[in-house]
């Protein structure tokens, strides 16, 4: 069990009481400016603000654990698994801009390979704002590119996800659903009540976002569209910290059960939030060390120096978020995409410097200039090919002493001693089996 304040810190911020819930203060975090440790307690903290129940106190507005927030999730559950039956004729669309979209394209890619594994026919796609260029560089009607995506399809669930309930390019695409419910099926997903959406005029567009979201609620009762709209705060003073844990755990949660061909149920839905629950508590237990990683990373950039992050789609979106949360050049914090993110290079070719994340471009363009000030960190699993990265770490090692490693493991497996003599320091987090077993299959 998560102990937490009851209700939400950022509720009882009465003197912003018209300010939507994801622009609110929160209190928990106004003084998050101290030693790395307290911020990592204080991140903590807010995460786990995602897991409360519907306050007493303040029963205004409900919460991922609302009875009519699971009802919904297992109803649009429901409709997804419709999809899965007949995947020659549907198709699921999960679309958002900016960090949203990039949020977009990782569930998208994680479930199909996961459908892969599963023996079945990948279903999901993703939109994002400004294009494929967006996954790997922060930009800001999507309708044309829905059609493009859905041409010939019998069935469509469009998931348009707007953390603030604001972004125009979800508006289009759920106010094109609402008009083509034949074929679509949209579901919108934010952390505002539907009278918080921005009600200020679209440029080119007829409708506001809160007139859209006030429509998805009529065709709601009718489950000809759904809202998903629990309450979940941000930091204090950040307008981009917000929502995409809730996001990922939300979306994750329902896509999951629909998986599910028995045992679809409430019960199915609160065990997979409660392995969410746990996933937060392993991720915290390691404050003292991530702390000690962040410390790291300050001297570098502190002294001019630039912080890289290989080996996963995760760093390259982990260094552009960078970019607009906070002031950050592209350069200073750069993720770089190894073994099975070689098979995402359309993201990128071609595209100048600012889009270079291959392993290519690291091993030409950045491990030559490596300085001693610069710090590397290696993200991997022990499922990975660990050879290909005692390899690079090797290499990197000959350039500068700061390179550290966020190694995921299960249980029963440890790093191999070579690996773990090349890094002064290791974060390293093991996982439970989360789903022991999942319809006969594992899933880690």
């Amino acid at each position: 069990v998560i102990e937490t304040p009851e209700p939400g810190e950022w509720e009882l911020s009465g003197c912003e009481a018209a300010v939507p819930i994801t622009e609110k203060s929160n209190p928990l975090t106004q003084n998050l400016d101290k030693d790395g440790e307290k911020i990592v307690q204080l991140l903590g903290q807010c995460d786990a603000e995602i897991f409360q129940e519907a306050g007493q106190a303040i029963p205004t507005y409900q919460r991922l654990y609302s009875e009519s927030v699971l009802t919904t999730m297992l109803q649009v559950a429901g409709k997804v698994q419709e999809v899965l039956k007949e995947p020659d004729e549907g198709l699921v669309v999960l679309s958002g801009g900016g960090t949203s979209g990039r949020m977009a394209f990782l569930i998208s890619v994680s479930f199909n390979k996961l459908m892969k594994g599963l023996g079945q026919k990948p279903v999901y796609t993703y939109l994002i704002a400004g294009g494929d260029r967006s996954v790997v560089a922060s930009r800001k009607h999507g309708m044309e590119e829905l059609k493009k995506v859905a041409a010939g399809k019998k069935r469509v669930i469009v998931i348009g996800i707007s953390v603030g309930l604001s972004a125009p390019f979800v508006a289009g695409q759920m106010d094109y659903c609402v008009d083509n419910t034949a074929v679509f099926l949209p579901v919108l997903v934010g952390f505002n009540s539907v009278s918080m959406a921005r009600n200020d005029p679209i440029e080119d567009w007829r409708s506001t976002f809160r007139q859209v979201a006030e429509q998805m609620q009529k065709l709601q009762e009718k489950q000809k569209g759904f809202l998903l709209n629990p309450a979940v705060g941000g930091l204090s003073g950040s307008s981009w910290m917000k929502g995409g844990s809730a996001t990922k755990i939300l979306l994750e949660t329902l896509l999951l059960v629909a998986l599910k061909t028995s045992d679809f149920s409430f019960m199915c839905l609160l065990e997979i939030l409660g392995i969410f629950e746990r996933a937060h508590q392993v991720t915290y237990s390691q404050s003292s060390n991530i702390a000690r990683l962040m410390k790291q990373v300050s001297t570098s950039l502190g002294r001019k120096g630039r912080v890289h992050l290989t080996l996963g789609i995760i760093a390259i979106m982990d260094g552009v978020e960078c970019i607009h949360t906070f002031g950050a050049d592209f350069r200073d914090i750069r993720g770089f995409l190894f073994g099975e993110g070689r098979g995402l290079s359309h993201l990128f070719l071609s595209q100048g410097p600012q889009f270079s994340f291959s392993e290519e471009d690291f091993l030409t363009s950045i491990l030559p200039s490596l300085m001693e000030i610069d710090t590397v960190v290696f993200i991997f699993t022990l499922d990975d090919n660990l050879t290909e990265v005692q390899t690079l770490a090797e290499k990197v090692k000959e350039k500068t002493t700061n390179i550290q490693a966020l190694v995921h493991r299960t249980v029963g497996q440890s790093p191999p001693a070579p690996l773990k003599k090349l890094f002064p320091f290791i974060i390293s987090i093991m996982w439970p089996l989360l789903f022991f077993e999942y319809e006969g299959n594992y899933i880690q």
